[in-house]
């Protein structure tokens, strides 16, 4: 099967498994995609458990602080390495925390399960193609920038 197709798969599961094409075999950030997988995983089960909105608030506020945090890291580790797609890369996380802003506050506005949903197929959706597309060019620039010259 193509990677395309897999990746379309992937995006049709309910819940995101760690697989090894999500590896980027740089350790930091691997820990933080799995931790990021988990947290969309649980923010997926928990989000449709509860009506309660001052705690989905909570749990979307959760996702946004980890992201931030990932985001800076991977970012500060682009620039020491000195990757030339920061900027783009940079932007692609400023847009999906802008993306993610919007469906927060039609979660808010709404308080629908449709709403609900919707936040996490974009999670899921924008976390298995950035890990496998986006992420992936910085890993292999910075794999690339860390081998020995021969």
């Amino acid at each position: 099967m193509p990677a395309v197709n897999k990746l379309e798969a992937a995006m049709n599961e309910e819940t995101i498994h760690w697989k090894d094409k999500y590896k980027l075999d740089i350790e930091i950030i691997d820990l933080q995609h799995q931790y990021f997988a988990d947290l969309i995983n649980r923010l997926s089960v928990q989000l449709n458990q509860t009506d309660n909105l001052q705690y989905q608030a909570a749990l979307i506020s959760e996702l946004n602080a980890y992201a931030r945090f990932h985001f800076i890291s991977e970012e500060n580790l682009m620039q020491q390495a000195g990757y030339p797609g920061l900027q783009q890369h940079k932007k692609l996380h400023h847009d999906l925390m802008d993306q993610l802003s919007v469906k927060e506050s039609r979660l808010e506005l709404n308080h629908g399960e449709s709403e609900a949903e919707s936040i996490i197929d974009f999670l899921r959706d924008w976390f298995l193609h950035h890990t496998v597309v986006e992420d992936r060019k910085f890993a292999d620039y910075f794999h690339a920038q860390t081998q020995p010259a021969d």
